[in-house]
This record gives C-alpha cells, sequence and structure tokens, in this order.
C-alpha cells in the first residue's frame, strides 16, 4: 500500500471534519474522532491541505530526496511547469535558468514544450478520428479521477502522456538517458505521476519547495548575472506557454489541427469535472474534446501556486505565449502513446437493512429525520451510514443527533434539578430556564412559563430583581457571584457565572426563604443572650470596680504614710528603742 504525497498528522487534528467536506472523493477515513487519508482513494488535489484549519493535512516533503539526487552521480535535469511565469512575475528565463544551475542542475527546461508536442499529437489523432469522446490526460488529479469515480470512461482518456512525461522524454534525449529529471510546479498531483512513471520523473517539488531551497542557498534568482550557458534546454516554448490557464491546452490544441470536426470544452475543479462526467455519453457525431483541470481557473491557481489575482496571472501567461505563423504543424516526437486502465474505487454496497440499522445509530429512524445537512462531510445521511459500515466514518459525526443528545441531556438535567436554573446573554433576554426558576419566580413567571417553553427571549428583569448582579458577571467576564439576594418576600440562595465570557451568564437559585427565618430567629435568641451576658458581666464589673477602688485606697494610705517616714526621718535610719 503506498503511502501518497499527502499525509495526516493525527497530533493536530482538531476534529472538525473540514477536509471531508472538501474532498471531492472521500479519501479520508475518521477513526477516534482523527482524520486520516486513504491513500488508494487519495487523487492528490490538494483540497484537504487547502481546507484544513490546523495544518493537520500535509504535503510530502521531497526535497530532502531531491538535494540527495543532486549531490549524487549523474546528471540532474528540472522541468520547469508553464505557470513559473505567473509565479515568478518579471523573471527572465536566463535568471531562472541560472537559479537551478546554482542549485546543482545539470540543465533546465519548459515542461510548455512538451506540452507543445501533445498537442500536435492530440491535434493529429483529432484530425483523423470523427464521433469521439477525448478527455484530456495533461492533468495528473483529473486523470485519477476519471480512473477511479469513472472507470466506464477510462477508454476515452487521450492515449498520450502528459506534458510532463513528454517533456521528461526530451531532456533525457538531450542530457542522457541515465538523466533524472526532477518536476517543479504548483501541482501536488505530480507527485502520484512521478510515483507512477520513475522512469521519467525521479521526483517531483512544488513551487513552494523551490522557494524553500533557494532561500536555504541564500539565492534571489532576480539579482543573478546568467552565464553563457544559462538558457533553457531547448529553447522558449511557444502555444504550449497556454496551458497553465483554463482553456490553455485547447486553444494550443486548436492551433494545430487542419480541421474543424471537433469542439472543445474545458471544465475545471474536482467538483465541475464529476458533475459534467455524470450520465456523458460519446457525441452522435464529431468529436467532443473535455479538457479537464482539477484547479479551478488552471495550474495558475494550483494548491502550491503563491496567490494572485488570477486575471493578473493569466495575463502574464497570455503575454508568454507565442503564436508566430508557419510553426504549425509541430512533428511530435517517439514515445508519446500511453495507455490508461481503470482503477474503480467503488466501496462497499450495503443492503437496506444494514443501512437502517446504521441510520438508526445516528437516530435517524425516519425519512424526516434524515436531514442531508452535510456537516458530517457526506452528502446525505444515508452516505454517511454506508460510510460507518464501511468503516471510514463514526456515528459521533453526526452533528444534528449529537446536538439532539445534547439537549435531550440538558433538558433532562433541567427539569429534574430541584434548584432554578436561568440562561441569559449579554442583553439580559433568557435563552433557557427551568420549571424550578418560574416556580420560584411567582405565579405570574409560571403562567409564561407554561405558554413560552423556557422563558425564551423573554426579559430577565421581569422576574428577578436583582439583573445588575447578572450584568457584574457579563462585565467580569469569569466572575462568580455566590450570595443570598432578596426576591420581594422571597431570600434565594444565588450562584451567578459566566458561560461564556462577556456573552452568556447563567444562575443557580435556592429558595432558601424558610431557612433565612430560621436563622434570623436563631441570631434574635443569640443577640438576647448576648445582651443578658453583656449585662450581667457589666454589673460585675461595676461590683468589682467598685472593690477594687476601696482595696486601692487602702493601698494607697499605707504606701504614703510609709513613705512619708522614709521622707521625714533624715540621714541614716536611727535604731529604734
Amino acid at each position: 500500500m503506498r503511502s501518497g504525497p499527502v499525509r495526516s498528522e493525527a497530533a493536530q487534528c482538531q476534529d472538525c471534519y473540514k477536509c471531508l467536506r472538501q474532498c471531492p472523493v472521500k479519501a479520508i477515513r475518521v477513526a477516534q474522532g482523527h482524520a486520516a487519508i486513504d491513500p488508494e482513494r487519495c487523487v492528490a488535489c490538494g483540497a484537504c491541505v487547502e481546507a484544513c484549519p490546523a495544518g493537520a493535512k500535509r504535503v510530502r516533503d521531497d526535497l530532502p530526496r531531491v538535494k540527495g539526487l543532486v549531490a549524487g552521480s549523474g546528471p540532474v535535469v528540472a522541468s520547469l511547469a508553464p505557470s513559473w511565469i505567473s509565479e515568478f512575475p518579471g523573471l527572465a528565463p536566463a535568471r531562472m535558468a541560472a537559479a537551478l544551475r546554482r542549485l546543482g542542475f545539470a540543465g533546465a527546461g519548459e515542461t510548455a514544450l512538451g506540452a507543445q508536442e501533445v498537442s500536435a499529437r492530440i491535434a493529429r489523432d483529432l484530425d483523423r478520428e470523427k464521433g469521439r469522446l477525448w478527455l484530456s490526460t495533461a492533468c495528473p488529479v483529473a486523470v485519477s479521477l476519471v480512473r477511479g469515480t469513472r472507470p466506464d470512461l477510462a477508454a476515452h482518456l487521450t492515449p498520450v502522456a502528459s506534458p510532463a512525461q513528454a517533456h521528461a522524454a526530451m531532456l533525457q534525449r538531450a542530457f542522457g538517458a541515465e538523466a533524472k529529471v526532477v518536476f517543479i510546479g504548483p501541482c501536488i498531483g505530480k507527485k502520484l505521476e512521478a510515483e507512477s512513471h520513475p522512469g521519467l520523473l525521479a521526483a517531483a517539488l512544488t513551487f513552494e519547495d523551490l522557494r524553500t531551497w533557494l532561500d536555504d542557498a541564500g539565492l534571489a534568482p532576480a539579482d543573478l548575472e546568467p552565464g553563457p550557458d544559462d538558457a533553457f534546454a531547448g529553447g522558449p516554448a511557444a502555444e504550449g506557454a497556454f496551458y497553465p490557464v483554463e482553456g490553455g491546452m485547447a486553444r494550443a490544441t486548436r492551433l494545430n489541427m487542419a480541421t474543424d470536426r471537433t469542439r472543445f470544452l474545458t471544465l475545471a475543479g474536482v467538483t465541475a469535472i464529476r458533475e459534467a462526467l455524470e450520465g456523458l455519453r460519446p457525441p452522435a457525431e464529431g468529436n467532443l474534446f473535455l479538457e479537464l483541470l482539477a484547479c479551478e481557473g488552471g495550474c495558475v491557481r494550483g494548491p502550491k501556486a503563491t496567490r494572485r489575482s488570477p486575471v493578473e496571472a493569466y495575463m502574464r501567461i497570455l503575454d508568454a505565449a507565442r503564436t508566430e505563423p508557419g510553426a504549425y504543424p509541430r512533428s511530435w516526437g517517439p514515445g508519446l502513446g500511453r495507455t490508461y486502465d481503470p482503477r474503480p474505487q467503488a466501496g462497499p454496497v450495503f443492503r437496506d437493512d444494514q443501512l437502517e440499522a446504521a441510520l438508526h445509530q445516528i437516530g435517524k429512524r425516519c425519512a424526516g429525520d434524515e436531514l442531508n445537512c452535510g456537516a458530517c462531510g457526506y452528502d446525505t445521511c444515508r452516505a454517511l451510514a454506508s460510510a460507518i459500515l464501511a468503516g471510514d466514518a463514526e456515528g459521533l459525526m453526526c452533528v444534528s443527533n449529537l446536538r439532539r443528545l445534547a439537549e435531550k441531556k440538558a433538558n433532562a438535567l433541567l427539569r429534574t434539578l430541584p434548584l432554578g436554573v436561568v440562561i441569559v446573554d449579554q442583553d439580559l433576554r433568557i435563552i433557557e430556564s427551568n420549571e424550578e426558576f418560574a416556580r420560584i419566580m411567582g405565579e405570574d413567571a409560571l403562567t409564561a412559563y407554561q405558554a413560552i417553553p423556557g422563558l425564551a427571549d423573554a426579559r430577565l428583569e421581569k422576574f428577578v430583581p436583582f439583573g445588575d448582579r447578572f450584568r457584574e458577571v457579563l462585565a467580569g467576564g469569569d466572575e462568580i457571584i455566590r450570595q443570598n439576594l432578596q426576591c420581594g418576600e422571597k431570600v434565594l440562595s444565588a450562584t451567578i457565572f459566566a458561560v461564556e465570557p462577556h456573552q452568556v451568564a447563567g444562575a443557580l437559585l435556592l429558595d432558601v426563604t424558610g431557612e433565612e427565618e430560621r436563622r434570623r430567629q436563631v441570631i434574635g435568641k443569640a443577640e438576647l443572650v448576648i445582651q443578658n451576658m453583656l449585662g450581667n458581666v457589666q454589673e460585675i464589673a461595676f461590683s468589682l470596680g467598685r472593690n477594687a477602688a476601696r482595696s486601692e485606697g487602702i493601698l494607697n494610705s499605707i504606701i504614703a504614710e510609709f513613705s512619708g517616714q522614709e521622707r521625714t526621718g533624715g540621714g541614716a535610719h536611727e535604731p529604734r528603742p
């Protein structure tokens, strides 16, 4: 089992299923909440890479391997996709060739030269045939899509090599059969193509890889002074430079044709291709040529192309392409023929009773329960049920069922709690409350609750006189207030807390009026006892103080008497007779 050019990092997957929703061929399995890519079904369109908000879907890094090839023996040559014109705007071909040679490549050429050979070959075949459906094979993602999802149409894929393969053969004729060709472009799918044709393409790098390599080497192509050998092998491309934009292949092919019996149509985007091919049949007469491009806008909008204005990119491509008179027809080189066998990816088919059982697992017990909302990543609930049976999905992926279960649990909890519960928004409008809350608030609140379950959207302050406490919690963000609050003749033990900081607050309320009255009675009795005790203490203190004053007078007189004798006795003490 091959690993494929795109992988999923389970540790970073956030269980959002966005990649599954965007994957046009559902080549993603979900297990234990994490999405993993099935390389056998993946067409390497890159939709999941662009969609994943957590960066958990990553393209295989082939740069270290290519650096190893360049450092090894034998020539390594770069085949540069024609969209390089829009990727490196304003850069002269000689400077780009110089930069690639500085990185260690023995030479470089434009893949557009191979595209010209392909256009000439297809034009020749179209001139010879009539009443046939043709599906282009320049885009490896589109080829994988047709072979896997519409194997019945595989026979209509043009029996011609892709521009990258054609150019690789040209470079090997120029640099030697042992030369290793590395494709460089905006496409992830070219990595699949390199795996399938290792004799022609040793590896495939993205423009992102190339920029990383140039930065690591400290090279700025625009600042390089080209030498006499810094030029693209085979010279500049002509009509092959049209290929990176929608309709470019059709335009280049038309320029090579001698007849007009073929109608051309361009389909861009994997979803658009799948929809157009649904139920498609060969034309009754004449040829129908469908140019299939996985990326909307063409290769200039590839998954690893720098995002620029599509109009700007398109204009740069048109400026670069040349259509000089007398340049056609082109002679096509040998080795362009290819065959494309079907590779059906149809999953297992399940019986109706099996699907019904799986639907019951996700709370779908009747047709009305099947919302077909697509939140799980599958277009229909039955598609999700089939994926669950196939082991590609989990029941927990059904968001509506999870929400329904959560609501049931929350409602059951609210109903059974012996506390009043209320949840409000930042404007103090009630989001949810339970019956106990309405009962605590009184008859008016209970009547309103019976008319409007949960008192949804009612103003809190119609029922609660301490709305300012809720505002304090909302303003504080994460503040919690725990105190007894007066509500008419009732005393409520309240815990008010933030559910969502500054947005939603909740409260748990308990009627403690009886307990408060008992507490007050106890406090009153305690105060009476204390007052009695204080009176006794004061009387005792008074008595003690009076007795102490008398004792103090006696002692003072004694002291005074003795002190006076000492003061009047003169010098040395005389012995008493």
